[in-house]
């Protein structure tokens, strides 16, 4: 299963500011087609929910997290977001309004079951 956020971004005024801190997240994201996309009312930018890096995971390092503070960042800049979820099953692909309260609902389960995991694999060490 895929959990695909889209994020379209409605800047209030420059454009520029949002565009700055989106590429920051997103490095290789073309400044023109970003440019465009935010002129058209267009999602902006993507993150997959399921995202995994090991070598992230091991410096430490959280997407998600960062996710969550590039969408503040905007938020703080004046944008108004609108998200969608797309989810992608093997019976089919849905699509859903997503807020950011949903996505730290995303993020407090996740870390929930990522716990229960740590103490199921204490619990069969000791075994």
């Amino acid at each position: 299963m895929n959990n695909i956020v889209a994020v379209t971004v409605r800047p209030q005024g420059s454009a520029a500011p949002c565009i700055k801190r989106i590429r920051a997240f997103y490095p290789d994201l073309p400044i023109e087609e970003l440019n465009a996309n935010l002129k058209a009312g267009r999602p902006a930018f993507s993150f997959d929910l399921d995202y995994y890096d090991v070598v992230e995971d091991l410096e430490g390092i959280d997407r998600k997290k960062l996710f969550r503070q590039l969408l503040e960042d905007l938020e703080a800049l004046g944008a108004r977001l609108e998200m969608s979820l797309t989810q992608i099953l093997t019976s089919g692909t849905s699509q859903e309004p997503f807020t950011l309260e949903d996505f730290d609902h995303y993020m407090d389960f996740s870390e929930e079951i990522r716990r229960q995991v740590e103490l199921d694999c204490e619990r069969e060490a000791e075994e």
